[in-house]
C-alpha cells in the first residue's frame, strides 16, 4: 500500500483492513518515505499514527520509493511473488497509471489487476483499486485534513480532529 500518509488517516486504516480481507495470507505492507518537501509529516510521525490505529510496526516501512519498495520486495523472490499495489478507487486517475504500452508498443510494467492475474513480479506488478472510504463527517483524504487542521483556531479544535 504506497502513499504518502500525511497524516495516517482511518481511510488508510480502512483501505489497509480491505486489502487484508480481499487478499487473505498475503503480506500486506505500507510503504512511505521520510521526504517532507511537500508535505509536513516525517516518517516516524506517520508511523505512530498509522500504530496507534492498529498496523503493525513491522508492516509500516520507509521506502525510497513507494512505488518501487525494493525495500519490502527485496525480501521475495521475483520468480515466485506477485506484487499488488493497493490505493483507493479515489485515487485512480494519479500517476503511475496502470496498462500503459512501452514505446515498443508492449505493455509497462504495472498492469491494473484483474481476478485471476498470475504474472510474477519479475514479469508485471499489479494495481489495485479499493473502494474509498469516507470518514469524519464525509473526509476521504489527507490533504482535507491537513485543510482542517489549518483552519482549527484552538488546541480543543485539534484534538477533536485527530479524534
Amino acid at each position: 500500500m504506497p502513499g504518502g500518509f500525511h497524516p495516517f488517516t482511518p481511510g488508510h486504516l480502512a483501505l489497509y483492513n480491505s486489502i487484508k480481507e480481499t487478499f487473505p495470507g498475503a503480506d500486506v505492507y505500507i510503504a512511505s518515505t521520510n521526504v517532507q518537501t511537500e508535505r509536513p509529516f516525517p516518517f516516524e510521525s506517520k508511523k505512530f499514527l498509522a500504530q496507534m490505529a492498529g498496523v503493525p510496526a513491522d508492516r509500516f516501512v520507509q521506502v525510497k520509493s513507494p512505488f518501487r519498495a525494493n525495500e519490502i520486495t527485496g525480501h521475495y523472490d521475483p520468480n515466485n511473488t506477485m506484487l499488488i499495489f493497493v490505493r483507493s478507487e479515489k485515487d485512480r486517475n494519479e500517476p503511475p497509471i496502470p496498462g500503459q504500452l512501452k514505446k515498443d508498443g508492449t505493455p509497462s510494467y504495472l498492469q491494473e489487476y484483474k481476478p485471476g492475474a498470475d504474472s510474477p513480479m519479475s514479469q508485471f506488478g499489479y494495481m489495485y483499486y479499493a473502494p474509498t472510504v469516507k470518514y469524519a463527517g464525509g473526509m476521504t483524504g489527507a490533504t482535507q485534513v491537513r485543510a482542517k487542521w489549518a483552519q482549527a483556531q484552538t488546541p480543543e479544535q485539534k484534538q477533536e480532529l485527530v479524534q
